[in-house]
């Protein structure tokens, strides 16, 4: 499982570049990117980022938007209230940029699993047999 990883270095930059060496040392395919050139790359299986937002909701569906499968929002110093905050807001993970390197390597292989499950089940509606036919869930 060799998952897209974009990882947005803005917000980050004491711990970016630590682990973007860890990501690509457990043979993990990471991009690091600013968050100016983000919009510029194509949908990535994960976007690591930290976000800082006033509206964290406008920042993760732009992100789904934009064709990225999974938001995993990044703290430098990780809190309970911003934990909660951001996942309500819509990142689909949150980690401590400062976790164990091991640990946070396992987290984003959790994240990189769950893209592949669900790449493997779902399955777009131009390609579905009655793609024609679809219009909804029934009344």
């Amino acid at each position: 499982m060799r998952g897209r990883l974009l990882l947005v270095r803005d917000g980050l930059e004491g711990a970016a570049p630590w682990i973007a060496q860890l990501l690509i040392a457990a043979d993990l395919n990471v991009l690091t990117v600013s968050r100016a050139a983000l919009a510029d790359q194509a949908p990535a299986d994960a976007v690591l980022i930290r976000i800082r937002d006033r509206n964290p909701v406008s920042t993760c569906w732009q992100l789904h938007r934009e064709g990225h499968r999974s938001v995993v929002a990044i703290s430098p110093a990780a809190s309970s209230q911003e934990c909660i905050r951001l996942l309500n807001a819509g990142a689909d993970y949150y980690l401590d940029a400062w976790l164990p390197a091991a640990e946070l390597v396992a987290r984003i292989r959790v994240v990189l699993r769950f893209a592949n499950w669900l790449d493997r089940r779902t399955v777009p509606l131009a390609t579905s047999p009655s793609a024609e036919t679809v219009t909804g869930p029934a009344a």
